[in-house]
């Protein structure tokens, strides 16, 4: 039996009962908008993403096979929706502040462990500026705090190539920033 009370919930869902459905949805709802709200550009964007990645979960609930965290499954769902939004939208132009925007405030706290010195707005812009996947990875490891494990998962990239993504984020952020502490 698995340790995730998710699965237990999936499964009466995707059997059809409509109220563990609802319950599933309102357990990761918060968690899903966090990730498109660091993603994308917009409050707006972010609340559409989220609605679309519960449509999707929804639609396909039958092809999770319940062997890993669903919350994972869940996150891979909102993170192709965030990467088919980003092209829709090829609005990456925007300004500093735009960007801060777009990180929710109750987030904020992390910061203290990349860096005591930085300004907000200054990170952000800096996370804004790498590249996708390293963008991604950063907002999976340090927003929402998953072990590498689940990262690949949700990336659907192997625990190394999230080690090297992390790496290579990390790297370019110390060089743009370099008294920050991006360990």
């Amino acid at each position: 039996m698995s340790a995730d009370p998710s699965i237990r919930l999936w499964k009466s869902a995707r059997d059809g009962d409509r109220e563990s459905l609802e319950l599933l949805l309102r357990q990761h709802q918060d968690l899903v908008y966090r990730f498109c709200r660091a993603r994308l550009p917009s409050e707006n964007r972010a609340i559409d993403a989220t609605q679309e990645t519960a449509m999707r979960m929804i639609n396909n609930l039958s092809n999770f096979r319940g062997n890993g965290k669903f919350s994972t499954w869940f996150l891979g769902i909102a993170n192709n929706v965030c990467r088919e939004f980003q092209r829709q939208d090829k609005k990456w132009n925007q300004s500093p502040e735009d960007a801060v925007e777009r990180i929710p405030a109750n987030e904020s706290a992390y910061l203290n462990d990349l860096s005591k010195n930085l300004e907000t707005e200054n990170l952000h812009h800096l996370i804004e500026s790498l590249p996708d996947r390293q963008r991604t990875a950063i907002i999976l490891r340090y927003f929402e705090s998953l072990p590498l494990k689940e990262i690949a998962q949700v990336m659907n990239i192997s625990v190394g190539t999230v080690k090297a993504t992390l790496n290579q984020a990390t790297h370019k952020l110390k060089q743009r920033f370099p008294e920050g502490d991006f360990c």
